[in-house]
């Protein structure tokens, strides 16, 4: 490898670009100038959030439609915590966010001293969230750092994780040489574990398949084995888009319903792949399992958690849903897939009816969702918030097809991700075609990065659904009850807002309309805000 003196901010831009970094979201500050410096030097292109929790979602966004690590760099101190929040929603969701920053000088005195962004102890504070932080102490380390920190993002299961340079070493010159990351591969399927859990599901009358997010990639597997066993496909709200939400064997993303224990513990086997089977994903607690339980993850702690399992399989979703399909095949019973078959439609009618139940104030939102689907063959990728329109409303009533997308914020259920992660999720894969939903409280957290958008040209659109305020918490507080208070929000007029900001703006009323405006934004050179108002007992009270 090539030696080379150069400065710790110009190691980072070069190690960066030598593991195929392309992009960065961030904001320039005083102690991060060389940084900005070098990554526009190395013909990085630099994306410009208004906010780093902005920026984190950026990344966040671009990292689940692509599987490939993001990276954000902030500046000292508030702009490192700033960006915490969204590293937070990256690592209880498994996405590869890798955030950049400057920290106190190698000879910062140990009490402190007042220098401008001063943080008792950032890594620290970095490490209460994130399990992978690296503090550099000299400028050569840099790229030693990245490819340390690159190779631990890359192998196994995918997690943020943050380097902190010193901010006297991004300035210094100092001799390094590239280290390029290594890639562990994803562990195989051991036969005889697959010849036991077949056999184990090979008789069941009811099986179910729940899938999560790390099942992307195994949509066409999970749906043969579930044609296979005639059982029915349970999603959690991330795996939206692995499998047609039409099709027979298709249950839902049901996780939000009370009739969810019901289902699970009336099956006779489980095979989980890919999910944490986590209470974010899905709510009723507790979940029962049944005495047979098929677990396929890459992750051996994670397996041992949120369930009893009977046959652990530890390899990667793809392979280890096909074998099992081969050797069930071998071994089921057409009278059991068919029985099998009958009950799954029993549970899907079931389903339906309460998803259409409960997501009855916003099925004028997932109708329009559902027709601007299917109406290109272009991917759909819904960047959601954590708001009832999304986790009862779109959730369960948006009908997405194999290769669409649901980014939602489950782990941590932050506000203000829907926005920001939409412009990430479409940098990233221009292709697409991308919907961010947000309530009207929660979009006010990132609201101010519709003018990113459209400074990056970003066609899209935000839909904004308004009920007054915080409508969920309103009705918790009633249904505790309490005489609901400060949740009333008094909001702006969106379209006028998102017109002050260089956006197109305006109102609908009915999915007709909604799907019109829809369709115009995608004519549009720039990113469209969608106001609608929602028809629940929440906004009956803050609306009027």
């Amino acid at each position: 490898m090539e030696q080379k003196t150069i400065t710790g901010g110009a190691h980072l831009a070069r190690a960066l670009k030598a593991e195929g970094i392309t992009r960065v979201f961030g904001i320039p500050g005083t102690h991060n100038l060389e940084i900005f410096a070098q990554l526009s030097a190395a013909g990085i292109d630099i994306v410009s959030p208004r906010h780093e929790q902005g920026a984190g979602y950026m990344a966040d966004g671009a990292a689940r439609v692509t599987g490939e690590v993001q990276v954000i760099v902030t500046t000292t101190g508030p702009a490192a915590l700033n960006a915490l929040t969204a590293l937070l929603q990256s690592f209880t969701d498994s996405v590869p966010v890798l955030l950049i920053t400057p920290g106190m000088p190698l000879t910062h005195p140990g009490r402190g001293n007042g220098l401008l962004h001063e943080v008792r102890d950032q890594s620290a504070a970095l490490s209460a969230v994130l399990t992978e932080v690296t503090r550099v102490t000299s400028p050569g380390e840099v790229s030693l750092a990245v490819g340390q920190t690159l190779s631990a993002m890359r192998s196994g299961r995918t997690r943020p994780a943050a380097i902190e340079i010193p901010l006297d070493l991004i300035e210094s010159a100092g001799t390094g040489v590239l280290h390029p990351s290594v890639t562990r591969a994803l562990p195989v399927p051991v036969p005889s574990n697959i010849d036991a859990a077949a056999e184990a599901i090979a008789g069941s009358n009811r099986p179910l398949i729940i899938a999560g997010a790390g099942a992307h990639g195994a949509g066409e597997e999970i749906a043969a084995l579930a044609e296979t066993l005639g059982g029915g496909i349970v999603l959690s709200s991330n795996a939206k888009g692995l499998v047609d939400d039409r099709a027979e064997t298709t249950i839902g993303a049901v996780g939000v319903l009370e009739l969810l224990p019901e289902l699970t513990g009336d099956a006779d086997a489980v095979i989980a792949i890919g999910t944490e089977l986590a209470p974010s994903d899905f709510w009723p607690e507790p979940l029962p399992l049944p005495e047979t339980v098929v677990r396929v993850d890459i992750d051996e702690v994670q397996m041992l958690t949120n369930a009893s399992v009977t046959h652990p399989i530890l390899a990667a979703a793809m392979d280890a849903t096909a074998a099992l399909n081969r050797r069930v095949s071998a071994l089921r019973a057409e009278s059991a897939t068919a029985a099998a078959r009958d009950w799954t439609a029993g549970w899907k009618s079931r389903a339906a009816s309460a998803m259409e139940s409960e997501g009855r104030p916003w099925a004028d939102l997932s109708k329009a969702l559902t027709a601007f689907a299917r109406s290109e063959d272009s991917p759909l990728i819904v960047a959601a918030d954590s708001t009832m329109a999304c986790y009862y409303g779109v959730q369960t009533g948006w009908n997405a097809r194999p290769g669409d997308r649901f980014l939602y914020p489950a782990g941590a259920g932050t506000l203000g991700f829907g926005l920001p992660a939409g412009i990430g999720a479409k940098l990233a894969a221009p292709q697409a075609r991308v919907v961010a939903v947000e309530g009207d409280g929660g979009s006010m957290f990132t609201i101010a990065e519709l003018t990113a958008a459209v400074q990056a040209g970003v066609r899209m659109s935000l839909i904004i659904v308004d009920n007054g305020g915080y409508g969920e918490i309103r009705n918790e507080m009633e249904d505790r009850g309490d005489t609901p208070s400060g949740v009333k929000l008094t909001g702006p007029d969106f379209p006028a807002l998102a017109q002050s900001m260089g956006a197109r703006g305006v109102h609908v009323d009915g999915a007709d309309a909604l799907l019109a405006a829809l369709t115009e934004a995608e004519a549009a050179d720039g990113p469209t805000l969608i106001h609608i108002t929602e028809d629940s007992r929440a906004a009956a009270d803050m609306l009027g």
